[in-house]
C-alpha cells in the first residue's frame, strides 16, 4: 500500500480523494505547506496531491525544491479555475507535475483514481531519466515517452510523430545510441510501468495486463519472460520498477542510477 500525501484543506476534495484511493493507498492530509513538507520527509511518499490555493507561497521556488527532493514521487496538481490563473498552472507545470485535476471537472472518485494511478506510473520516469544521463536527446526522449505513455496504444508511428521524427530516422538514431528499435522500446516502457504497478502487492497480474493493454495476462507474462527472463512475481520480489529500469539500462550499456 503506497502513501499519498495531500496538501488539501477543502473538505469535499479530501473526501473525494479518500474515496478514490479506497483501500489501495494510505492518504495523509496536511493543510499547510510546512506541515506537508514535514510529512513528506518523514514517510516514503509515492504520490503528492497539491492544491495551489493551499501552497500559498509567493514564488514557485519551494515547489521546485520539493520536486528535487522527492523526484520519484508522482505529483498531481489539484486546481480551481478560477481562482487559479492559467499563468500559475504554467509556472507550476515547469516543475514536473505528472497530472492536473480541475475541481468540479473530472474529479469524481473514479476519475481521480485513474488520474493518480496514471501519475504514479509516469512518476517512475524520473528513475529512468537519472539512469539515462547524457544520452542522445532523441533516444532519451523516446525512452521517457514510452514510459509516460505506457497506458496508451503507442505504436512506432505514433512515437515518431510525437517526437517529430520520421520513423526510419528514429530507428537509426536509436540504434546508433545503442537503444532497441521503436517496437521493443515501447515494450520496455510498458514493462517499466507494469513493474511499478506490481509494487502494490494487492494488484493482480491480469488486471495490470488489462490496464496496460496487453492482449491477455498470458501475453504479459510471456513479455516478461522474453525481455527479463522473470515472472511478474519475480519482478515484484526483485524490486519492481527499479529492477526493470536497471535491466533496461544494462541492455543499453548504462549503469543503474544511484
Amino acid at each position: 500500500m503506497g502513501i499519498v500525501a495531500a496538501l488539501l484543506s477543502e473538505g469535499q476534495r479530501q473526501n473525494r480523494l479518500r474515496t478514490a484511493l479506497r483501500e489501495r493507498h494510505q492518504l495523509v492530509v496536511s493543510t499547510h505547506w510546512t506541515e506537508f513538507l514535514d510529512l513528506c520527509d518523514s514517510a516514503p511518499v509515492t504520490a503528492a496531491v497539491i492544491d495551489l490555493r493551499d501552497y500559498a507561497q509567493p514564488t514557485f521556488d519551494e515547489l521546485r525544491k520539493f520536486r528535487l527532493r522527492h523526484g520519484s514521487a508522482a505529483l498531481v496538481l489539484y486546481i480551481s479555475v478560477p481562482p487559479v490563473s492559467v499563468q500559475d498552472v504554467f509556472e507550476a507545470g515547469r516543475f514536473g507535475f505528472d497530472a492536473i485535476v480541475v475541481a468540479g471537472e473530472g474529479d469524481d472518485p473514479d476519475a481521480l483514481q485513474s488520474v493518480i494511478e496514471r501519475a504514479m506510473a509516469r512518476g517512475v520516469g524520473e528513475l529512468l531519466r537519472r539512469g539515462l544521463g547524457s544520452t542522445v536527446p532523441t533516444a532519451r526522449d523516446a525512452a521517457l515517452a514510452c514510459v509516460a505513455r505506457a497506458h496508451e496504444r503507442l505504436s512506432p508511428e505514433k512515437l515518431s510523430r510525437l517526437l517529430g521524427v520520421r520513423r526510419r530516422a528514429l530507428t537509426d538514431r536509436l540504434v546508433r545510441a545503442g537503444f532497441p528499435a521503436p517496437q521493443r522500446l515501447i515494450a520496455w516502457g510498458r514493462l517499466i510501468v507494469a513493474a511499478r504497478l506490481l509494487e502494490d502487492p494487492d494488484r493482480k497480474v491480469d488486471a495490470i495486463a488489462m490496464t496496460l493493454d496487453f492482449p491477455s495476462g498470458s501475453a504479459f507474462r510471456n513479455t516478461c519472460q522474453r525481455y527479463l527472463g522473470a515472472t511478474p512475481q519475480e519482478m515484484r520480489a526483485r524490486g519492481g520498477a527499479e529492477y526493470v529500469v536497471g535491466a533496461f539500462l544494462q541492455v543499453i550499456g548504462r549503469s543503474s542510477p544511484a
